[in-house]
């Protein structure tokens, strides 16, 4: 059957009236049904092709969703509502760099329309952008003050980053406009629970977990904020429970993304029998000098290089890279399946040379000076690419963050982050505990075949003695210790940090992080046997 293109047809003109019709009276089937019929029969039309992807969205098949609302695009490429609904689909698929462009597209075709802003606001947010994030709902506030959802949003930036007086602010002004707004509640709960006032936090928190419909990410949110409060409470069984259940939502909301691919954990065991059988060989060589002195700062999640690379930030002479991946095509080019490793084994120096360049090209292009500086590449994931590190870069210093392992194992357990195939292992103790043994053999073999020794940074030894070990570690890369070094929570807050450590480095030392695990003993005990090689090999006590 030929395609009907003529949207003025009189058959294309009273289906797209019956689907009208049918979506002002929210009858999403019976617009779906019509606009399957039409397009059955050859009708082309881009309100067919959202009717029918409003009714596909519905049904949680968002990319068949998509790949109707993209056909409906190619029909209206400047329809604000249509680039918008794919933004909101890739949202929901975690194709977030593409919805933030799907976005953009919607505010160039409609410079005032506000949902766009909050809604590239959001996707942001979730990638972990947070300034860009903030400056999106700033926009659309400036648009329309009395815009809820990017007022709760701004309360929930500001709530992370511990900037109390802007998150409460916000909250009240998203709750005036509607009481019910369920993010500036979770910003006022963030809040109590910063502040000590945990019973308040419950309070705040359980009756947004009664509400029916509430969205899978919105309930792990909150169940992890309830559990902060209990923990806060000093009831660890329920507070325990209450980080399992939001766990459990997190997990089957992102099965289907990992159904049938190879895990964190796989990968990264494969990689540690690979460099076991066959170490990666003598680094290669090249005339080209690095443009600044080079470290990585490197290790587990949880382990305190966010903490460590903003008091790191603080000295003059050093760069942070605060976790964003300039390794991402090297990794996936060498290091994803048995050819890439080969090629690695076998790398010349030209081929070094390349990838090192387009390294440092992306670095540059990032707008980062390094004129002068020691740049401090902080990206805990990328102890998975020691390998990789270890052949492009062998003149690179290694700073190595350890914490003990039960800490660790805890504080991922109850900490939530953007979920990809490393942080969905973590959802389990049984799989964060896997995860962490494997990432730690694969960096114990590394390490011999680096040609700098690492620097072993322990948290807890920073924490009882910060000017002795931090001076250690400034003598480890040849720079003077600096006294603004003590204050690095003072320019935290200035800063984008892309971890859930945010609002914790924006706060002056503190030993409450050290030994919480002991609370959480008989929670923990089941995932003891993995970790014990690890308690051993970075000396803490075994009790």
């Amino acid at each position: 059957m030929s395609r009907s293109t003529d949207f003025e047809s009189p058959e294309i003109r009273d289906a797209v009236r019956l689907v009208s019709a049918a979506l002002a009276a929210s009858d999403y089937r019976r617009a779906y049904e019509i606009a399957e019929a039409a397009l059955g029969r050859g009708a082309i039309h881009p309100a067919l092709f959202s009717a029918r992807a409003l009714w596909l969205e519905q049904q949680k098949r968002d990319e068949d969703a998509l790949a109707d609302f993209e056909r409906a695009a190619s029909l209206a490429p400047k329809n604000t509502a249509i680039l918008n609904a794919i933004g909101l689909c890739l949202t929901r698929l975690h194709r977030l760099d593409e919805a933030v462009s799907a976005f953009e597209e919607a505010i160039a075709s409609n410079t005032t329309y506000t949902p766009s802003y909050h809604r590239k606001g959001i996707a942001l947010g979730m990638a972990g952008n947070f300034a860009a994030a903030r400056r999106a709902h700033e926009q659309a506030i400036k648009l329309n003050p009395r815009d809820t959802e990017a007022l709760a949003n701004l309360a929930s930036i500001a709530a992370r980053n511990g900037e109390t007086k802007k998150a409460l602010d916000y909250a009240q002004r998203a709750l005036k406009l509607d009481p019910r707004q369920a993010t500036a509640i979770a910003a006022q709960t963030l809040v109590a629970n910063s502040q000590g006032r945990f019973a308040e936090a419950e309070q705040l928190a359980r009756p947004l977990l009664d509400r029916s419909g509430l969205a899978a990410s919105a309930r792990a949110v909150l169940l992890g904020l309830l559990a902060d409060a209990l923990d806060g409470q000093e009831r660890v069984a329920d507070a325990f429970q209450a980080y399992g259940e939001a766990n459990e939502c997190l997990r089957r909301l992102h099965a289907p993304r990992f159904s049938g691919l190879r895990s964190a954990t796989d990968f990264t065991r494969d990689l540690v029998a690979h460099f076991q059988a066959a170490p990666p060989g003598p680094p290669v060589t090249s005339s080209a000098a690095a443009p600044c002195r080079h470290v990585f700062l490197l290790g587990f999640f949880r382990s305190g290089t966010t903490l460590l690379g903003q008091v790191l930030a603080s000295h003059p002479d050093i760069v942070t890279l605060e976790e964003r991946d300039f390794l991402l095509d090297q990794a996936a080019s060498y290091l994803s399946d048995a050819s890439g490793l080969a090629r690695l084994a076998t790398l010349t120096d030209d081929e070094a040379a390349e990838e090192r360049d387009a390294y440092w090209r992306r670095i540059a292009d990032s707008g980062i000076a390094l004129e002068g500086k020691v740049l401090v590449d902080k990206q805990p994931l990328n102890t998975i690419k020691l390998p990789l590190i270890a052949k492009l870069f062998p003149d690179a210093k290694i700073v190595f963050a350890v914490r003990d392992p039960r800490d660790v194992m805890l504080s991922c357990f109850r900490r939530q982050f953007e979920i990809n195939a490393a942080m969905f292992d973590l959802l389990t103790l049984d799989g964060a505990a896997a995860f962490y043994d494997a990432v730690m053999q694969l960096a114990e073999v590394m390490q011999r075949a680096h040609e700098q020794p690492f620097f072993l940074h322990r948290y807890e030894d920073m924490i009882a003695d910060f000017d002795g070990r931090i001076t250690a570690l400034c003598d480890y890369l040849s720079v003077p210790f600096s006294p603004a070094m003590r204050e690095f929570y003072a320019t935290a807050s200035a800063l984008d940090i892309r971890s859930p450590s945010a609002s914790q480095v924006t706060r002056e030392l503190y030993s409450q992080g050290v030994g919480q695990w002991r609370r959480y003993r008989d929670q923990l005990a089941p995932i003891f046997p993995v970790l014990a090689p690890w308690i051993s090999e970075y000396g803490y006590p075994p009790e």
